[in-house]
């Protein structure tokens, strides 16, 4: 109804302008805490009307009366009780926690998503809502043909035709109906009786692993939640162990009595199911949860895992491609790696390149070690290369007694260094077959740019690596490094 013909009727009425960006937040937020009961949430994954960008401003709460989740709870019954009354009692538990929370819905809970979606906004008695297994049929049978979701059109179409329940499109024979009015009909009334699979995306990717502790009372104390998180922990590593799989990253939620949820997550290099040293990697990250006014259930989640059998690579190998070893040092870096941030937390890995500032990269800790030729090219050049390599070369002032000798002096910052010994030159050609900073490869017929490197100790015992860069006759002399 337009709202001037409502104030028509009801000059008193309360109004207020919708926003659908609010609702589309609050539908999200519902959404996250149905995670309590299942990872597979899914925000309205079956109607239309949250899709669209063109949202009725007359329709009820800006989503077309339409807005709805999907949870897939398959396997989760069993945590509220055995067989179906598990089921019941996990439906009956959301709708009086979303009550408590002034929220009103309608909850179905049948073998197809389609069977549920269509009892959710159609059944006439609340006992219909639970859908008994293997009766998708008999439930959907008296039902308006709006709960197949089709297109207005064709809903049209079946009304001036007689065909006003679900149940009236059993006898009709398939092909005819799919000729007159499309594939669409007898699809949805196959994927809601179970014949075809209707995918749901969830909201978020469903972990692999998870555990759960709910709380008779709520609790709020740090040593509690530090408890509870340490015996979750426990839990969680158990079934890592049965598959042989370890951690890499882990997320620990908690469930707050009004309806909020304040989560934390951690990160590890390597695959982990360690449960004490994944316990002190949470207390770094405890410290920041808020309970509020209590928390009544705390979930722990790997949303990623490796395969890791736990077995030990033979000390020398693996000193040679996991700098992190066995020492604690991998650890450390873990827990730097939970304060700083993974962004500041780096290692550093041999890139298959000659040129001296390409040599190495940086990467974050939980990078895989580099091609064996990158690290066989770094050894070999471990006695040639000097210990400390500056940022950027720095430009020196050189005299030597023709072009191409070596250098007898040079100045660096206003200091003057008399040479003393001298090895090269050690020439480095340019990677002519690498793009230039323009993307543009170096033509066949120019000659890449040299650089001739020394190693030179002065008079009092320093030494340093510098190299020429140019042709002899305008070469400049650059410092690149120190040798010990």
């Amino acid at each position: 109804m337009r709202l001037a013909d409502s104030r028509t009727l009801l000059p008193d009425l309360v109004t207020a302008p919708v926003e659908p960006q609010a609702d589309r937040r609050l539908i999200e937020t519902l959404a996250s805490w149905c995670d309590r009961y299942t990872p597979w949430v899914a925000v309205d994954p079956l109607g239309d009307a949250v899709a669209q960008e063109d949202i009725d401003p007359c329709s009820a709460g800006g989503f077309g009366g339409d807005a709805g989740l999907l949870l897939d709870v398959t396997g989760c019954g069993h945590l509220f009780g055995p067989g179906e009354a598990g089921e019941r009692a996990l439906l009956a538990d959301l709708t009086e926690r979303l009550s408590r929370h002034d929220f009103t819905c309608r909850a179905a809970m049948a073998d197809t998503a389609g069977t549920a979606w269509a009892l959710a906004r159609f059944a006439e008695k609340q006992a219909d809502l639970f859908c008994p297994p293997k009766g998708p049929r008999e439930a959907l049978a008296a039902l308006p043909v709006d709960g197949l979701r089709l297109d207005r059109p064709i809903l049209e179409t079946f009304l001036k035709l007689g065909l006003r329940r679900i149940g009236d499109l059993y006898p009709l024979p398939r092909a005819p109906l799919a000729r007159r009015f499309g594939d669409q009909p007898l699809t949805r009334l196959d994927q809601a009786l179970g014949r075809i699979d209707e995918p749901i995306e969830p909201r978020r990717p469903p972990p692999t692993f998870r555990t759960r502790l709910a709380f008779a009372e709520p609790i709020g104390r740090p040593e509690d939640i530090a408890a509870a998180t340490s015996r979750l922990l426990a839990a969680l590593c158990r079934q890592f162990e049965q598959a042989s799989v370890g951690a890499r990253q882990l997320e620990i939620a908690l469930y707050r009595v009004d309806g909020s949820i304040d989560r934390t997550a951690i990160g590890t290099s390597r695959p982990n199911r360690d449960s004490p040293k994944l316990m002190k990697l949470f207390e770094e990250k405890l410290g920041e949860l808020d309970p509020g006014f209590g928390v009544e259930l705390m979930i722990l989640s790997a949303p990623e895992v490796e395969e890791w059998t736990g077995s030990q690579d033979a000390l020398p190998e693996a000193a040679v491609r996991n700098p992190l070893a066995e020492d604690g040092t991998i650890d450390l870096a873990d827990r730097l790696t939970l304060r700083f941030g993974k962004d500041n937390v780096v290692r550093l890995l041999p890139r298959d390149s000659h040129i001296p500032e390409r040599v190495q990269t940086t990467a974050p800790i939980s990078a895989p070690a580099a091609v064996e030729g990158a690290w066989s090219r770094l050894a070999s050049m471990k006695g040639a290369r000097p210990t400390r390599l500056l940022q950027r070369p720095e430009p020196v002032e050189v005299t030597a007694l023709l072009p191409d000798e070596p250098p007898r002096q040079f100045t660096w910052r206003r200091h003057a260094h008399k040479v003393a010994k001298v090895e090269g030159p050690e020439r480095i050609a340019d990677e002519w077959w690498r793009p230039r900073p323009g993307g543009k490869t170096m033509p066949a017929n120019v000659i890449p740019p040299v650089r001739d490197y020394y190693r030179i100790e002065d008079d009092d015992g320093g030494r340093f690596w510098l190299f020429r860069d140019g042709p002899l006759n305008a070469a400049k002399w650059f410092l690149h490094g120190f040798c010990a």
